[in-house]
């Protein structure tokens, strides 16, 4: 039986493989948002078991009053950790340019209960937030499936107050996961400099802080 069972676990595992590279391949040639239906599929219990919501909301240095913008919070469950962090006065506005997926996490958001969250479509090419209105930005497995991740960037250094944080979590498993080194390139280009950094190859986190004005002039 357990032959049987191990086995089993090989061939799921092939099966994990061959479909990870066979889409790897299909979104390094093809940028497109991923599909609403697969954001249910992509947040699950065995993910948020290893990309857990509440050590990325600790890391990411969240106090009561703080506004938090996240770029694609699929079902909301990293995004109801956030909220529950910066209570009370804080506010997490959820964004994407997926009516389907803005429609299910407010369904989600009133059966939680939870009232600082605020989901609402936006592009993140051209954010409908002021200059350095806001704290913290999250983007979790996210940015890289964005055709040119070093605007958004720059629209993200826009909107970020001068002590704030971009907090960038990525995963292998993403089929659009870039290396840390490519990520820390593109913040660099857009006026971003690295405050901390946390993980391994697999799954990492990066905080990171607006340039100073003397790494500015250096650049």
């Amino acid at each position: 039986m357990w032959v049987v069972l191990q086995w089993v676990l090989v061939a799921i595992l092939l099966y994990l493989v061959h479909f990870l590279f066979i889409a790897k391949v299909v979104r390094h040639y093809f940028h497109f948002p991923i599909p609403g239906f697969l954001t249910q599929l992509i947040d699950n219990p065995i993910r948020r078991r290893i990309q857990r919501p509440e050590v990325l909301a600790e890391r990411m240095k969240l106090k009561p009053g703080m506004i938090v913008v996240e770029v694609g919070p699929g079902k909301g469950n990293y995004t109801k950790a956030v909220a529950e962090k910066i209570l009370p006065g804080g506010k997490v506005y959820a964004i994407d340019i997926q009516e389907s997926v803005i429609e299910r996490l407010k369904k989600r958001i009133e059966k939680w209960g939870i009232t600082n969250i605020i989901p609402k479509i936006d592009d993140a090419y051209n954010l409908s937030f002021a200059n350095q209105s806001v704290d913290r930005i999250l983007a979790i497995c996210t940015l890289a499936e964005i055709p040119e991740p070093v605007k958004v960037l720059r629209e993200f250094h826009r909107v970020l107050k001068p002590d704030g944080l971009v907090c960038l979590s990525e995963m292998f498993l993403d089929p659009d996961y870039p290396r840390r080194i490519t990520e820390k390139r593109w913040a660099s280009e857009a006026g971003f400099e690295l405050r901390e950094e946390f993980g391994n190859f697999f799954i990492y986190q990066l905080n990171l802080g607006k340039k100073s004005k003397i790494n500015q002039i250096n650049v």
